[in-house]
């Protein structure tokens, strides 16, 4: 797995995890979503715009990251937003197991 980027069968569990964390009733106003950069997978919590006469952007805030560990293969670590950074919180072999631990 050196190197390489996210599994696509990860991306599919990720995909259902992140639709299972808001109700159907909720979608017009709140999403969670993923971007991969590389072998990281950022966990959003987004929102519709507070005054959409001001813009249509939905707001985007981090609330998790995923690492796919270099030294372990296989390996993932779960961060938690820290400031202007991450905080290491955990790691194991299932990355969605992980973000069950997340309060989305």
């Amino acid at each position: 797995m050196r190197g390489m980027a996210v599994p696509e069968e990860i991306r599919t569990r990720l995909s259902r995890w992140c639709a299972a964390r808001v109700s159907h009733s909720e979608r017009e106003q709140r999403q969670i979503s993923y971007t991969i950069q590389g072998r990281e997978v950022t966990i959003l919590d987004r929102r519709t715009p507070t005054y959409p006469e001001l813009g249509a952007a939905w707001s985007s805030t981090a609330i998790a990251q995923l690492r796919l560990d270099d030294p372990t293969p296989g390996m993932w670590s779960l961060y938690s937003p820290a400031g202007s950074g991450w905080r290491h919180k955990t790691e194991g072999a299932d990355p969605i197991a992980l973000l069950d631990l997340v309060s989305a």
